[in-house]
């Protein structure tokens, strides 16, 4: 069966009844949705991974570190999670959309303004290119494309590993198969059991014939493609910096 969907939200907001107004227009807009809550930056920073989340409310003003320094912190890692900043002060309206935010909210935030933020990342999650799989169970994963490291042959099972997590698929699922029908790049058939996205990778590491990906993973490459696999790296990289 596949999993409903779900709009991932998290909610940044050091002052609880501005967090309360906050979590009674999300539950009252009708879009279904998993919000986790936090009280500073410090403690958002600590368990953000990219991907993670489809839509960020981020207070500008709290205790410690600003809503502002650790958006730039977040963009570092994920440049297309949607971005909803809220304020007391129009202050910071100019850098917030140098950032990407796509929000900015004064508060007493509005219904209005909440349910068009809701309304943005719903759209763009269901608009990203996707890839469905089945899994161990008879189940289905709606994953980003975007949001999939590496693919890894593990047996008779593929271990997807995304930035926020890693899943098996059903047996039915097959390297081979997969590589066909994903856009080649940034997707790189670099070994029988490796099938990786340039995007997520670091370095390509002749030593140990095998690309190092930003994690910190090692997917190994087939023997003597090492010129070939590091020019495609080269080529991708170009494009990203070009696509900017």
């Amino acid at each position: 069966m596949d999993k409903p969907f779900v709009l991932r939200i998290a909610v940044c907001e050091d002052e609880q009844a501005d967090a309360a107004l906050l979590k009674s227009y999300i539950e009252k807009s009708g879009v279904p949705s998993d919000p986790r809550f936090f009280t500073s930056a410090e403690e958002f920073l600590a368990s953000f991974r990219a991907f993670k989340y489809d839509l960020i409310f981020m207070d500008v003003y709290m205790e410690g570190m600003l809503g502002i320094e650790a958006v730039r912190k977040i963009r570092g890692a994920d440049e297309n999670v949607v971005i909803a900043f809220t304020t007391n002060s129009p202050d910071h309206t100019l850098e917030s959309y140098r950032l990407g935010a796509i929000k900015y909210l004064e508060k007493p935030v509005s219904p209005g303004g909440v349910a068009e933020a809701l309304s943005f990342a719903r759209l763009i999650r269901e608009n990203s290119p996707r890839v469905t799989l089945k899994t161990e169970g008879g189940g289905r994963e709606d994953v980003p494309l975007d949001s999939i490291m590496y693919f890894e042959q593990q047996n008779y099972v593929v271990a997807v590993h995304t930035a926020s997590r890693v899943f098996t698929t059903s047996r039915s699922v097959r390297l081979d198969e997969l590589e066909k029908s994903l856009p080649s790049p940034p997707f790189l058939r670099c070994h029988r059991s490796y099938l990786i996205n340039l995007n997520y990778a670091h370095t390509c590491d002749r030593e140990k014939n095998a690309f190092i990906m930003k994690n910190g993973d090692r997917a190994d490459m087939r023997r003597g493609g090492f010129a070939k696999y590091r020019m495609a790296l080269d080529r991708q990289r170009l494009a990203n910096a070009k696509a900017r």
